[in-house]
């Protein structure tokens, strides 16, 4: 008997570890629910590094603008040009991924400014639900904070508009330098919810709430700057016609 009381402390010691492992793996979040990048589970749709020196995913509005090149040991997407302003006013220069018209996403990657850090104007740019070039939303990362700069703001058809819930003046601002900067974005496009982060991804600078334009494409460029974009991935949920 003494054999076998001890036999049974023994296998339940054992099991302890294993049981508690498996109680915190069921606990923990899905791959990508939670994560730095990722989010709301939704599925990856490109990931985008540029090793292959093409950017054949994408359609800019000034193709001769966009190049493919390395910096820091990267391939980076670069805007090498400002563009100028079309019928409306908003930014002049975008690239989106062609194959993707989403509704609910969630959008990452690099972005460094060009422009010089004594400018408290510069920025860079990712645009969402973009349907044509008079009806899409962006974010604007800048280097100040104000109605129009570091903000998330919708052009419908008429002059941009900011809509994110930060007073001006008050969101907080970190496109200040030449360096890589990481970004995310994200749309629940069942609440409208919008959030834009750079630098702390978990916590996000800019939010907002609005579904006026339900889905479209995901894209980046720059109201009136240069720079470049690297390690872009995209996850989410196709608009179904």
């Amino acid at each position: 008997m003494g054999f076998l009381k001890k036999a049974n402390v023994t296998l339940w010691a054992t099991a302890l570890p294993a049981f508690f492992l498996c109680f915190d793996l069921a606990k923990a979040p899905l791959p990508g629910s939670q994560t730095k990048e990722g989010g709301a589970n939704l599925p990856l749709l490109i990931a985008e590094d540029f090793r292959t020196g093409k950017a054949g995913a994408w359609l800019p509005n000034h193709p001769e603008s966009w190049q493919v090149a390395k910096e820091e040991g990267s391939f980076v997407y670069r805007l090498t040009a400002p563009g100028e302003q079309g019928k409306v006013r908003a930014p002049t220069s975008w690239s989106l991924l062609k194959d993707f018209d989403v509704t609910s996403f969630v959008f990452t990657g690099r972005t460094k400014c060009k422009t010089d850090p004594s400018v408290n104007q510069r920025d860079m740019c990712i645009f969402f639900h973009f349907q044509d070039e008079t009806h899409f939303y962006y974010v604007h990362f800048s280097a100040s904070s104000d109605e129009m700069h570091n903000v998330i703001a919708i052009v419908n058809g008429k002059d941009r508009v900011k809509i994110n819930r930060e007073p001006p003046g008050k969101s907080i601002y970190r496109l200040t330098d030449l360096k890589f900067h990481d970004f995310k974005v994200t749309c629940d496009a069942a609440t409208g919810e919008i959030k834009a982060y750079l630098d702390d991804l978990a916590k996000p600078i800019l939010t907002a709430g609005d579904k006026t334009l339900d889905h479209g494409l995901v894209g980046v460029g720059s109201f009136d700057d240069t720079g470049s974009f690297a390690d872009i991935k995209l996850w989410g949920n196709t608009f179904k016609k």
